[in-house]
């Protein structure tokens, strides 16, 4: 009987794929009147396979067009960067003899101008050129420009360097050194050679050029060879695989015919393609059957696989016997699940009973991942004081990390209050928008399903459970929560003994430890504080020695913020021939050569010590004899402790044998 059925229903496939196929003739047949070629035949294929021979030779042709082209404007682009790059190299060339007859001009007649023009060449003309040279030069993969660009850009700071160190100098015998004049020398050879090793490969270029042009003719013509063979082997490839594909159908069907189970065939576009998708139907439910089979023999009854769709007799029949087979295993994965979980938390109860905020919070943390749900809460129930009684909160735990927050009901009081006066679980499928939140990186998100199960004890409530998800909890899990909380409430029954009795033990230690550690304390910070004097002495002498060597080595000048000298040292006494009496008072112009431009200068120099920049200048002073001294000043605020300047205190040093202009 199921043979006849599926005879009839691979018939009605069959039928159907006909229609089909005959109404898409009919849409073609204008098209096939007019080409004369039937692309499902033999034939056809045949006149496809010249037909693909001539556009491979269009191909070919565009393609070497295209080369040659592309090859045309590459040696364009590669002329076009030589002499711009040669451009460029001259370029430097010219900047550095300009900078040469700046750093001269300068020499010779000592304008700024000359000087800044130097330097302005340096820093925004030579530099920049040399990194477009090597903009130019980057993609040349030239050895000879390569090693020459390289040299040329070590090259250049050291000019630069002794051309500065000429107009530092003030030497005209420097800057017409051999040394410098054999630098710029071997610049000129380093350009020179980089321009002739890019004419050089202009030369290669061109030669390449002539060279692809030559071959063009080979090139075609070894193309349509290749084109004409590619073509032929096409056309013969394709009338084998018509005969191949028959051939390959009858070894498949003989498989099926002798028990086994092929591999699906390739849908086709021609007139096989009909039976490979009956077969390819057939194949696919022989599978089915088979994994299947193997599914249920493995104890896998939630798969997804279908035999024939699950219709006819066959595809009903094993449907129905795998959906009470998966009804039996539910039921015993379910009571497996419990066993083991209170087997687990047994365990839980009996290694970890020194504290209950830690075993609240292991309890928790492993409640709410073996029952799969998103956040949990541990409540235990504090009536030490019968008349206040408190439910606080001794562990919490929410997306796989454990919370440590206070909380603290009373009896009444929200979901767990009322939970501790029912004695009965209260469960929700639909929670308060405000009632709890769970954050995660993604966001915050309130659940959906709510459980609040009592932890008791002949009656007696202990503690609450609480547990939060956004998957619903089935009666199996209520069971559980319910079992693993009487467990739970006997172990805490106990241990609050067993807390208080060791709580009165440890204060009394606790108490005499506190006592010794109390004493060491104060013996430490003694020796500490000893310590710490003798530091403190020590760096005060170290800083008074300090300032004293300062002091003697250096001129030093006290102001007033008017600008009056309070005090001066011996070396300055020593250097300008005043003495102290006849000095102090005095406004500090009394010792600038010129004193017209002291005063200007003074208030500069209290604007910026005001705004916390450091001051260091060079002044010329006149001595009680005349004679002028220069001297190197470097002026030091000295503020109160609200920030203003009280003096300013001027540490100088002469300056011997150095002319500045």
């Amino acid at each position: 009987m199921p043979h006849n059925i599926n005879t009839s229903q691979f018939q009605v496939m069959a039928k159907n794929e006909s229609h089909q196929e005959a109404n898409s003739l009919k849409r073609k047949r204008s098209l096939f009147r007019q080409v004369k070629v039937d692309f499902k035949t033999l034939q056809g294929r045949i006149t496809i396979g010249f037909l693909l021979m001539g556009l491979f030779s269009i191909i070919m042709i565009l393609t070497s067009h295209w080369s040659w082209k592309s090859q045309i404007e590459n040696a364009k682009q590669v002329i076009k960067e030589d002499k711009n790059s040669s451009i460029k190299a001259s370029e430097i060339l010219q900047l550095v003899d300009l900078t040469n007859i700046l750093a001269f001009r300068y020499l010779t007649t000592n304008e700024e101008a000359y000087k800044t023009g130097f330097e302005s060449r340096w820093t925004t003309s030579i530099y920049p050129a040399v990194g477009e040279l090597d903009s130019l030069t980057r993609n040349i993969e030239n050895e000879k420009i390569i090693v020459f660009r390289n040299n040329l850009k070590e090259h250049l700071p050291k000019i630069k360097t002794q051309q500065s160190a000429a107009i530092s100098n003030g030497s005209l015998e420097e800057l017409n050194d051999e040394a410098l004049i054999d630098d710029i020398v071997h610049l000129s050879y380093l350009v020179e050679s980089i321009k002739s090793a890019l004419q050089e490969r202009e030369h290669e270029t061109l030669a390449a050029i002539k060279q692809a042009e030559r071959n063009i003719p080979i090139l075609l013509t070894i193309e349509f060879i290749i084109a004409f063979i590619v073509s032929t082997l096409l056309a013969l490839y394709i009338i084998r695989s018509v005969l191949t594909r028959i051939k390959f159908v009858r070894v498949k069907i003989r498989e099926i015919s002798e028990g086994n189970i092929p591999e699906q065939m390739e849908h086709s576009k021609d007139e096989m393609n009909s039976i490979i998708k009956a077969l390819n139907g057939l194949i696919i439910n022989l599978k089915g059957i088979t994994n299947f089979a193997d599914d249920v023999g493995k104890g896998h009854f939630d798969s997804n696989i279908s035999v024939f769709e699950n219709k006819g007799i066959l595809g009903e029949s094993l449907a129905e016997m795998r959906t009470k087979l998966q009804n039996v295993a539910e039921q015993d994965k379910k009571r497996d699940w419990f066993n083991k979980g209170v087997a687990k938390f047994g365990d839980i109860l009996r290694t970890n009973n020194d504290s209950i905020e830690v075993l609240s919070g292991k309890l928790i943390s492993e409640l709410v991942n073996y029952s799969n749900a998103n956040q949990g809460s541990l409540f235990v129930v504090n009536d030490e004081d019968p008349n206040d009684i408190k439910i606080q909160l001794k562990g919490a735990y929410a997306y796989e990390r454990q919370k440590f927050i206070e909380k603290e009901l009373a009896p009444g009081q929200g979901l767990v209050g009322q939970c501790y006066l029912e004695k009965e679980y209260i469960y929700l499928s639909e929670i308060p928008g405000n009632y709890v939140a769970i954050r995660s990186g993604l966001g915050e998100a309130t659940p959906t399903y709510l459980l609040i199960s009592p932890m008791k004890v002949n009656e007696e409530i202990l503690g609450i459970i609480e547990l939060a998800s956004f998957h619903p909890f089935e009666d199996h899990h209520i069971e559980f929560i319910d079992k693993v909380g009487e467990n739970i409430a006997s172990t805490i029954q106990g241990l609050q003994v067993s807390l208080e009795t060791r709580s009165l033990l440890e204060e009394s230690q606790m108490r005499a430890e506190q006592l010794q550690a109390q004493e060491e304390e104060m013996r430490q910070n003694a020796e500490e504080l000893e310590a710490t004097q003798e530091e403190m002495e020590r760096q005060s002498r170290e800083m008074g020695a300090f300032n004293l060597a300062v002091k003697e080595s250096a001129i030093l000048i006290e102001m007033e913020v008017n600008g009056s000298i309070s005090n001066v040292n011996r070396k300055f006494e020593k250097a300008l021939g005043y003495m102290s009496d006849e000095i102090l008072g005095k406004n500090h112009s009394f010792i600038w050569k010129n004193k017209q431009e002291a005063g200007t200068e003074f208030e500069s120099i209290l604007a910026k010590l005001q705004s916390g920049i450091s001051v260091q200048k060079i002044i010329n002073c006149e001595k009680r004899n005349g004679e002028e001294i220069q001297l190197y000043a470097d002026f030091f605020p000295i503020k109160e402790e609200s920030g203003k300047i009280r003096k300013i205190e001027c540490l100088c040093f002469e300056l011997t044998g150095l002319k500045v202009n």
